[in-house]
């Protein structure tokens, strides 16, 4: 083959090669659990509860393992990825006590790598928000540990998380009003928080559930405290043409001003326990 002829194969194969990046296309599917540990569910003090106080104690833990049972898709590709919360309809309740809990965070969230912002759809009890930031990198520690998630072969990483203020300034709040009553549910003492993450190499993208990012593979599980996020189906380059929309619904605010917001309008809602809690019963 002469020089001329090298030349065209070499930018045919580089031609290709772009455009199989450009291609490059998946979706992941998630489920979420939190799991419970039964001493910090039990207080020194429920000999003191009434036969109500335990009951509703019991219907709101069972709420919270419910509302953190959900399933989530990614959808990505190179550059972008967004993640959100598979709808699901929920029976109504026919007598007796409900209790729902929503938990903060399930919005669609949007990372574009690119461009190097975050956005993020929230609400506060119906108001609709969307969160803008920049996108910055996480501080993971690589690890050499590894393990199989389906067929993938995934590598470990930890991410240390440190306490806020905000964090802080609620505790202090929580120790003041447990001086004259005993809370419902106590409040541990606020710590770093290390998350650890399992991502494959296998399928080389920076994405993850929630807002987790930045390692060399797509990550296929997240454990944050009692938090288990699991990759349960991975889809590459499918005939679909996946699309990634931008979320765009809401007033844009930073993470500042939203946890500002939220904490201004959780606090006039918040019950002598501290819970904010919509309840029916027939």
């Amino acid at each position: 083959m002469n020089k001329v002829g090298i030349t065209i194969t070499m930018l045919v194969l580089m031609l290709s090669t772009r455009l199989l990046a450009q291609d490059f296309q998946g979706r992941a599917e998630y489920v979420s659990k939190f799991m419970f540990k039964s001493a910090r569910m039990e207080s020194a003090d429920d000999d003191k509860k009434t036969g109500e106080d335990l009951e509703l104690k019991a219907t709101i833990e069972e709420a919270m393992k419910k509302a953190s049972e959900k399933s989530y898709t990614l959808i990505f590709n190179r550059q972008e990825a967004v993640y959100e919360e598979n709808e699901v309809l929920e029976k109504p309740a026919t007598n007796g006590l409900s209790i729902s809990i929503k938990m903060s965070g399930d919005g669609k969230k949007y990372i574009n790598a690119k461009e190097k912002i975050t956005l993020e759809e929230a609400e506060i009890f119906g108001k609709e928000f969307l969160i803008e930031e920049p996108l910055v990198q996480p501080q993971w520690r690589m690890t050499n540990e590894t393990k199989k998630i389906g067929d993938y072969t995934c590598m470990k990483a930890e991410l240390v998380i440190p306490v806020t203020e905000a964090q802080k300034e609620a505790y202090k709040e929580f120790l003041k009003k447990e001086e004259k009553k005993p809370a419902l549910f106590k409040m541990d003492e606020p710590k770093d928080k290390v998350v650890v993450a399992w991502y494959t190499p296998e399928i080389p993208v920076s994405f993850g559930p929630s807002n987790y990012w930045g390692l060399p593979g797509l990550i296929l599980e997240i454990n944050e405290d009692n938090l288990i996020i699991l990759c349960s189906k991975v889809v590459l380059n499918s005939k679909e043409k996946l699309k990634i929309k931008r979320p765009n619904v809401g007033d844009k605010v930073s993470q500042k001003e939203f946890n500002r917001i939220e904490k201004k309008k959780t606090d006039s809602m918040k019950d002598e326990d501290g819970l904010i809690i919509q309840s029916f019963q027939n």
